[in-house]
């Protein structure tokens, strides 16, 4: 009998009861009653707000760490959640720095969560779709629309300077209805069409009438991976708008107006009637004629005492309404449940000009509605309208004859307005009456954006999507001009009182009225076919798109003259065929594309990408209508290597990116492969009777075709300190071929039609862009953040046609230098009294006359550099003086301060390499009669031998206004461009308000300028200075969230 094992025997009771007892725990731990009782789980509630506005975040995602459960803020930034009392939440936002906060058994946990210089999991948009901005390996930068919102803008394009690398802008005019700015994405690189392609919610469509409060971002795309997409209209970049969409959540309402007063940032200063008089009278004398102004003439003028007979007018401030009012209301509906979101935006701007008889009035609506129609099926709809009404006096405040031309013609002595409204004259001029009673012109235009897109799941192949998008826009635009007479007066001194009397007319014997209507019709379909999955470390992403884009575009226009009531319609003009006109076109244009794009990413750290387009548009002949326009991109993330982890742990991302790619632009106007005729009226008489025939004006060419861009671009990507430090650093080349340019041949007058253009024209363009931005809270609550960027852009004209002039003058020609390379004679000074030997010519260093052939010159007159050493100034002697209009470089830098409820927003840019030649009447005294600018006031004497200008004279002399150096003025500026001070009330403070949020702002817009170039503005479009100048806005305004 076996002895038995009271050890064996213990230990296995021992194992029964730990095996009952784990059964209990696990039995225990499954049951909810015991299950709370162990684990201890907590309700934990708060709110997330944004640390600088300290305002409730919408949409923030609260997860819990290692656990499938994940809420979302709602409109007032509030959460819930249940879990244990051990766990440890995990916070994440787009744009915000994520964190990590452990529970520790509290139940109310309030986050205030800090905005990321730049966060790595954003969403990028791009062509045809977003990507991380992580694994981005094309050259591609983004603005938010809340940046875009601060500005006080009327027109959208005026809200990117200074703010995007690669774009360079010059805005040309402050006026109402026409300040958009012309922008140039890495500078120039064509002779033909140099703006980019603008797309809005993936449709081709002008953004700069958009309401910014209704733009959540806007990209630019700048190299040939990010453009090749958009194949033959994507060479000189895009920028890609993209509009707000509605949010889950509870209603929310939000109200934003300001109040802005406008003035001019600089108003040309002329001389006043003492001065004008004075210049004058030392004028005659240069030449020996008599005084024009005698003594007591000029005692009259210098006290001002009879306005009537010796009048002082500063016409253009005298005139101009200071002050012009501004205003913006914009008012905002957002919300959605489980299902279905919506997004409601209207708003209304009004914008007066410098007189009162110009305006704008502009309405904007957008509604959004987003639908999850099943678990697999999205539907969003979207309708944008637009309604601009832009007033204007009968004469045009810019070009030739326009309202700034008459101002600066008109000289302070002239008589500018009389009692009772009656307008004086100058010369057969009379500005006031240009500007009031003139007539008018009112341009009307509507816009109809309508957008349907469904996007399908396809269950069946995990990852796979399709997506349908049908656009339709309606462009109407309706103009209507009146011009009448412009009667002016002159004054009988010698009647008591004084008596006034017409004296003639400045404008049409009678009325006339012009009118017309244009519309467009476009058709947008697309179809995509999206992959996306993931695969252990693999990351693979697909784009296939077809689209389909046709536009019909109709103009009908008719004019009436000699009308004898003051009624501005059509049938109430004349009836004599000879005082009508009716003129009408049409045109229609089709395309067709296949886009593509293949993104791979192993690992997070070595990314590949390739897109194109293959592309086919009706501007050209058939069998010359397609062309392939393809790209590659490499990005490296070395920051994600291990042992760059475990070296620099500081550096949160370092990125290497590259990309070769082609890309198109459409060269001139279209269907220049057909011949052009043009209908001549009673050409020619057939049995007595006149008969209209028709000509051939341009001959055709078949092979023509579209411009090709090679595009290089080599990139840099840093982050520093959980992305609270970044710079970014771009090189780019581009290489332009197939420019169209008008060969420089001389045809048989007989032939009787013009030479067709050719794709011969070739260009190189290169440069670099720096960005760089940093923050950081303190624990004060003191926050403080800067972005700045830097962008050098030179182009060089690789093949071009020189002229007869040019080609025979190596210092003349344009190839090889960049393009609008200000060319003119190299000025020496003023002939001084010693060095005149007979008023003719001047003796170099040499001993050889050198004749200036444009009259005898005299003392204080300018002399020019014999470049070629030919003992004659000509045309052979103009060299390169100056740079082009567009600057080379562009930079900006916005520092940011916010401090409890204050904030600081400031923005400044500038722009350098970049000259402009002022001359007429912006520059030279008297020049046919006008007026005289306070710059041209320090005149060459014997006793001011270096002056600033040459001897004055009763008329410019030729020899004084040749285009040269001295003319030249540097026009690098630096401008505060935008200034925001804003305070932000706390929760507490509204709470009986029933607000969300509510801010006062007080804004500023081109606040200060420093430039050498003097009296104009520095974005100065013209070269006599006759235009309408850029605005200094002041601004009052509010942000509320109901």
């Amino acid at each position: 009998m076996k002895r038995k094992e009271p050890h064996c025997t213990n230990f296995t009771k021992y194992c029964r009861s730990i095996r009952l007892l784990c059964l209990f725990w696990i039995i225990s731990y499954n049951n909810p009653i015991w299950a709370n009782a162990s684990r201890q789980d907590l309700t934990i509630q708060g709110i997330i707000t944004d640390v600088e506005t300290q305002q409730p975040l919408q949409g923030v995602s609260i997860s819990v760490k290692e656990k499938n459960r994940t809420v979302t803020t709602d409109s007032l930034g509030q959460y819930t959640v249940t879990t244990a009392a051990n766990d440890t939440l995990l916070i994440r936002f787009i744009g915000y720095v994520t964190r990590e906060v452990p529970i520790n058994g509290n139940t109310e946990i309030s986050v205030a969560l800090q905005a990321s210089a730049e966060n790595l999991d954003e969403v990028v948009v791009v062509g045809y779709g977003t990507q991380k901005r992580s694994s981005v390996t094309a050259a591609v930068s983004a603005v938010e629309g809340q940046d875009i919102a601060l500005k006080p803008v009327a027109d959208l394009s005026n809200s990117l300077g200074g703010r995007v690398p690669g774009v360079i802008f010059t805005q040309n005019s402050g006026e109402p209805g026409a300040d958009m700015s012309s922008l140039f994405i890495r500078g120039v690189s064509t002779t033909g069409n140099t703006q980019p392609l603008v797309i809005v919610d993936g449709i081709p469509r002008d953004f700069s009438r958009l309401d910014p409060h209704s733009i959540a971002s806007i990209s630019v795309l700048k190299d040939a991976a990010a453009v090749a997409p958009y194949g033959m209209a994507g060479a000189n970049g895009v920028v890609l708008v993209t509009t707000k969409q509605g949010q889950k959540g509870a209603p929310t309402l939000s109200y934003d107006a300001y109040f802005a007063w406008q003035n001019p940032t600089v108003l040309t200063k002329f001389a006043d009637a003492y001065q004008y008089a004075t210049l004058f009278n030392m004028a005659n004398d240069n030449v020996g004629q008599p005084h024009r102004f005698s003594s007591y003439d000029l005692q009259m003028y210098r006290e001002g005492s009879d306005p009537i007979r010796y009048p002082d007018h500063n016409v253009l401030r005298e005139l101009i309404t200071p002050n012009s009012p501004m205003t913006n209301h914009h008012l905002q509906l957002t919300g959605g449940a489980e299902k279905v979101n919506y997004y409601v935006g209207l708003n209304y701007l009004y914008q007066g000009g410098m007189w009162e008889t110009t305006n704008m009035h502009q309405y904007n609506l957008i509604s959004k509605i987003d639908a999850q129609a099943t678990p697999t099926t999205k539907i969003n709809l979207s309708i944008n309208g637009r309604i601009e009404q832009n007033n204007y006096p009968g004469v045009e405040s810019t070009g030739a004859g326009n309202i700034f031309s008459q101002a600066f013609r008109t000289p302070p002595i002239a008589p500018l307005v009389y009692p009772g409204g009656l307008a004086g004259e100058y010369e057969g001029r009379t500005v006031y009456g240009a500007i009031f009673n003139s007539g008018f012109r009112k341009f009307r235009d509507y816009v109809l954006l309508n957008q349907l897109t469904i996007e399908q799941q396809l269950p069946f192949i995990p990852g796979l999507s399709i997506k349908g998008v049908v656009a339709y826009d309606l462009s109407p635009t309706l103009n209507k001009i009146w011009r009448t007479p412009m009667p002016y007066y002159t004054v009988d001194t010698t009647q008591t009182p004084y008596e006034y009397r017409e004296a003639g007319n400045d404008g049409p014997a009678k009325p006339i009225y012009s009118q017309d209507y244009a519309e467009e019709h476009a058709f947008t379909y697309q179809g995509h076919l999206n992959y996306q999955n993931t695969f252990g470390k693999h990351d693979l992403s697909g784009l296939m798109v077809f689209e389909v884009r046709n536009t019909r575009t109709s103009m009908f226009a008719a004019s009436r003259n000699n009308y004898n009531i003051n009624i501005p319609e059509l049938d109430a003009g004349s009836s004599d065929p000879t005082d009508m006109s009716n003129s009408g076109s049409s045109l229609e244009a089709k395309q067709r594309s296949f886009i593509y794009r293949l993104s791979y990413n192993y690992d997070n750290r070595y990314l590949l990408e390739t897109s194109g387009r293959y592309d086919g548009n009706y501007y050209f002949a058939p069998g010359h209508r397609f062309g392939f326009f393809p790209s590659a991109s490499i990005g490296w993330r070395i920051s994600e290597e291990a042992f760059f982890k475990r070296g620099l742990p500081w550096i949160s991302d370092l990125k290497l990116r590259g990309s070769y790619g082609e890309s198109g632009a459409l060269a001139g106007s279209p269907f220049q492969y057909l011949s052009a005729y043009t209908l001549y009226g009673n050409s020619a008489v057939i049995n007595g009777i006149p008969t209209q025939g028709i000509y051939e004006t341009i001959e055709p060419n078949p092979m023509i075709t579209w411009e090709r861009a090679q595009k290089t671009n080599i990139g840099f990507d840093a982050a520093f300190l959980n992305n609270q430090l970044t710079f970014t650093a771009e090189y780019f080349y581009e290489r332009r071929n197939n420019m169209l340019l008008p060969p420089q041949v001389t045809v048989p007058f007989e032939y009787g039609i013009s030479i067709a253009q050719v794709n011969e024209g070739k260009m190189k363009n290169n440069g670099v862009e720096l960005s760089i931005g940093g923050m950081h809270t303190f624990k004060n609550d003191l926050h403080i953040s800067i972005q700045a960027n830097f962008t050098y852009a030179k182009n060089e004209l690789v093949q071009v046609f020189e002229t007869s002039t040019t080609f025979n003058n190596p210092g003349r020609r344009v190839t090889g230098r960049p393009l609008g390379t200000k060319f003119g004679y190299q000025a020496l000074g003023y002939f001084q009294v010693e060095e005149d030997l007979n008023g003719n010519n001047v003796i170099d260093p040499d001993e050889y006359p050198v004749r200036q052939p444009w009259g005898p010159v005299h003392p204080g007159d300018l002399k020019y550099q014999d470049t070629n050493g030919d003992g004659q100034i000509d045309e052979h002697d103009m060299v390169p003086i100056g740079y082009p209009d567009v600057p080379q470089i562009i930079y900006g830098f916005s520092p940011n301060i916010r401090y409890k409820g204050f904030d600081l927003s400031l923005l400044f840019q500038g722009a350098a390499n970049r000259d402009f030649w002022i001359g007429d009447v912006g520059a030279w005294p008297f020049t046919n009669g006008a007026s005289v600018p306070v710059t041209a006031l320090d005149v060459w004497t014997p006793e001011n031998p270096h002056a600033t200008n040459p001897r004055v004279t009763p008329q410019p002399t030729t020899n004084n206004t040749q285009y040269s150096s001295w003319w030249l003025q540097n026009a690098s500026y630096l401008r505060l461009k935008t200034g925001e001070l804003g305070y932000t009330f706390s929760s507490e403070q509204l709470k009986s308000l029933k607000m969300q949020s509510a801010r006062i702002y007080l804004s500023g817009q081109n606040i200060l300028t420093w430039s050498k170039l003097k009296n104009f503005d520095p974005e100065i479009s013209d070269s006599f200075g006759m235009f309408y100048p850029q605005q200094r806005v002041l601004s009052l305004g509010v942000n509320i969230k109901f």
